[in-house]
């Protein structure tokens, strides 16, 4: 017998590219400390002979159910509709309550204003959103907020709840880089990767019993779209021979990372690089770059908030072993039953 739950019955609606991670978190959270009861349901998304978009979603296991959406960024045109579409729809079939959970806010990049004729755009979504569910969503709780704003951009306080993976990926990292050796560095690659990552690099020391050096760098801005690589300050006598994580929260174009593996490289003499993201955007010609046997950049280690594992372009990064997926799974199956039982999805941190 279960605890009674005010919000009914839990249901997963994955979005497309989600369906094999809601089974899984399915399975995690029934085998559980609480052994919750989860449904899934899939809905269906097409297009008419027009172009018009439609989509297939009954009632069944919605109606009075506890509905937490999965999915994830970026946010494409064909994306945002889905979204907005589903939303509408679990309004109409009487979810009790709707949630979303995405391991990558939609929009997320678009976080800066780009000069007199483009806005940062990022609080778009979260309004959208808002629209598309008459009022009735209950909460967004996202992975590690590329545009930290949008937290603060909804109608309300608590909206937006931010959750951290850092942990998990850097303690991943880590692990994999001692099996090698133990001479690593930690490099953080600009004050923003400072902020979020140094307080939990020295935990993760703590916790495993070793050191790790930590490098600053700084980050050179060249334009409102490309970067690279500065000063470096820190234990810099420890570059040599070591592997280098680089944590941050995304990788995009994998344009920063290159140029900074390719000057602890040349300049430090460390053996390798390691870019290491919560966020696996790899966009433009980033799979290309990083797949080349001569590139600079050693290994690509990066969470599946953002689906990677059947993209056609990443193939041959993936078949080459130098793409490593730590999955998010653990952290979402905890994520999405503390939010159906009122407990603070913080705690999992």
């Amino acid at each position: 017998m279960h605890e009674f739950n005010r919000n009914g019955g839990l249901t997963l609606v994955p979005m497309p590219g989600y369906v094999k991670m809601a089974e899984l978190t399915k399975q995690l959270i029934e085998g559980g400390e609480r052994h919750t009861p989860v449904d899934i349901v899939t809905p269906q998304f097409g297009e008419r002979a027009s172009g018009e978009p439609f989509i297939k979603l009954g009632s069944d296991h919605i109606g009075g159910h506890d509905c937490v959406i999965l999915m994830s960024g970026p946010g494409t045109y064909k994306t945002l509709v889905q979204i907005y579409l589903l939303l509408d729809y679990l309004v109409g079939r009487r979810a009790a309550r709707i949630s979303i959970v995405t391991g990558y806010l939609p929009l997320g990049r678009s976080d800066k204003d780009e000069g007199a004729l483009e806005f940062a755009i990022a609080a778009h979504f979260v309004h959208m959103i808002q629209c598309a569910a008459h009022g009735k969503l209950d909460r967004v709780i996202a992975a590690d907020l590329h545009a930290p704003q949008v937290a603060m951009a909804a109608d309300h306080l608590g909206v937006i709840t931010e959750i951290f993976l850092a942990r998990r990926l850097i303690t991943g990292a880590v692990e994999e880089a001692r099996r090698i050796q133990e001479n690593i560095c930690v490099l953080l690659p600009d004050d923003g990767a400072t902020k979020r990552f140094e307080t939990t690099v020295k935990k993760c020391g703590q916790t495993m019993g070793i050191e790790l050096p930590l490098i600053y760098a700084t980050k050179r801005r060249i334009d409102s779209r490309s970067s690279a690589l500065g000063s470096l300050s820190g234990d810099l006598d420890r570059l040599s021979g070591a592997i280098i994580i680089a944590p941050d929260d995304e990788i995009a174009t994998g344009g920063t990372n290159l140029h900074a593996a390719e000057v602890v490289k040349s300049q430090y003499g460390a053996k390798a690089y390691w870019a290491t993201a919560i966020h696996g955007v790899l966009c433009g010609a980033a799979p290309i770059m990083l797949a080349e046997k001569s590139s600079a950049i050693d290994r690509v280690i990066v969470s599946n908030t953002i689906p990677v594992e059947d993209r056609d372009d990443l193939a041959p990064l993936r078949e080459s072993g130098r793409l490593k997926i730590i999955s998010w799974a653990p952290d979402l199956a905890h994520i999405v039953d503390y939010h159906h039982w009122g407990k603070s999805v913080r705690e999992i941190r």
